[in-house]
């Protein structure tokens, strides 16, 4: 089912879910799982099926369906879209993000269609994910078309044998954008313009020691950050210049990630235009308006006339769970009773659409949004990367969880 999720594209700038949504609910269709379609924007429709059960509760499984780009296909040692399955593993873009967890909701949906849960289960399947959900997750919760009391997301890790996790929040973002202005001349004349690039590059390393900055973070996170940090290196691909970033991920602004850059529009010209957008990720507890300032001071510290930055940042960033929250400690039982391990608890370092379910589904039991735990069988060194893969017991494994979650819900 990964491999027949991963055969249908779905990546974007397009992101159509259209291929991937008629094939879910032909499955679901031939099982008498009630599903509907619901969609904001055409070509990106989004599904959920409903398994009855026992009272009037619902939990919400949570995944997307879009993908990003591949990239030059001819680098892939399987083809992106062949959903290959060779040596325990699918391969293609989207199987560990996330079309793999897909498919795993599938099979639990399946399974307590059999044996009726104790609760409802709407098993989501969403667009827009990659982009920020406003076709999907976003849309869904802000029209309170979402309906339930937690939410299970399953864009995460967690299921490999030896660093078995449960995700209780996701890191945030302040999208930082560099932008240089000079004057244009012929380039066998440089002295007579102003090289926009030629600024943009001496303000760059002013950004890149926002890395420098540490988050002030609550108390209560300490442990949640020691151990995704121990997750983390348990990588043993990781080399030491690797294993000392992974230490100062959380403490610290992660990257700054230069990501684009853009300046010139021929060679014998001096470019009066330029800009660089970074990324840089915030670990949720901390102050993003805090960081924004500092940006903006360290722009200002270059001193250099005709670049400007503008630092998008909002009150928080991401979202977390407090571990000790009966959604979390239930969510950790039945992993456990599925693997036999004790799970860590983590804070993804990326974003998922758990923050639009915080934001939108607030409650009178929950005013600060409905629990929402990540969970999945991704590989985390797969997300966006060429040859992407998810093992196949990584797949049963979350399956089990899913199943078996509604049981230790109370």
């Amino acid at each position: 089912m990964c491999s027949q999720l991963v055969k249908r594209p779905s990546a974007h700038p397009e992101g159509r879910t259209v291929e991937c949504v008629e094939y879910i609910g032909s499955y679901f269709d031939d099982l008498g799982i009630p599903s509907e379609v619901h969609e904001m924007s055409e070509g990106k429709p989004n599904i959920v099926a409903h398994v009855g059960g026992g009272s009037d509760r619902t939990i919400m499984w949570v995944g997307h369906l879009d993908v990003v780009p591949v990239g030059k296909p001819e680098n892939w040692t399987y083809p992106p879209y062949g959903g290959e399955v060779a040596d325990g593993r699918v391969w293609g873009r989207g199987s560990s993000d996330m079309k793999g967890s897909d498919a795993s909701a599938m099979v639990a949906a399946r399974v307590l269609n059999e044996i009726e849960p104790p609760h409802n289960v709407d098993f989501w399947f969403t667009s827009d994910e990659e982009i920020g959900g406003g076709a999907g997750a976003r849309w869904l919760a802000e029209e309170r078309i979402f309906q339930g009391e937690v939410a299970i997301i399953g864009d995460g890790g967690g299921c490999t044998p030896g660093q078995v996790s449960v995700g209780v929040g996701n890191k945030g973002g302040t999208g930082t954008r560099l932008v240089a202005r000079g004057k244009t001349a012929h380039g066998s004349t440089p002295h007579l313009g102003d090289n926009a690039i030629d600024k943009l590059l001496r303000v760059i390393p002013y950004v890149r020691r926002i890395g420098e900055y540490r988050l002030e973070l609550p108390s209560e996170l300490e442990g949640i950050v020691k151990s995704s940090v121990e997750l983390l290196l348990k990588d043993p691909g990781l080399s030491e210049s690797q294993r000392q970033m992974v230490s100062r991920l959380y403490d610290y602004p992660s990257g700054p990630s230069l990501n684009v850059l853009n300046g010139g529009e021929k060679s014998n010209v001096v470019p009066d235009y330029a800009e660089a957008v970074f990324d840089i990720r915030l670990t949720p507890g901390c102050d993003p308006l805090k960081v924004k300032g500092r940006i903006e001071e360290l722009v200002a510290e270059a001193a250099v006339p005709g670049v400007s930055v503008e630092v998008r940042a909002s009150p928080t960033a991401g979202y977390y769970e407090r571990a000790d929250s009966s959604a979390v400690t239930q969510f950790a039982e039945a992993v456990r009773a599925v693997t036999g391990e004790e799970p860590s608890l983590t804070i993804a370092p990326w974003g998922t659409d758990a923050v639009s379910i915080k934001r939108f589904m607030r409650t009178e039991e929950a005013p600060d949004g409905i629990p929402a735990i990540i969970f999945g069988p991704m590989v985390e060194s797969q997300l966006h990367q060429q040859d992407e893969y998810v093992p196949i017991e990584n797949l049963v494994t979350a399956a089990k969880v899913y199943a078996c979650f509604p049981f230790f819900y109370a």
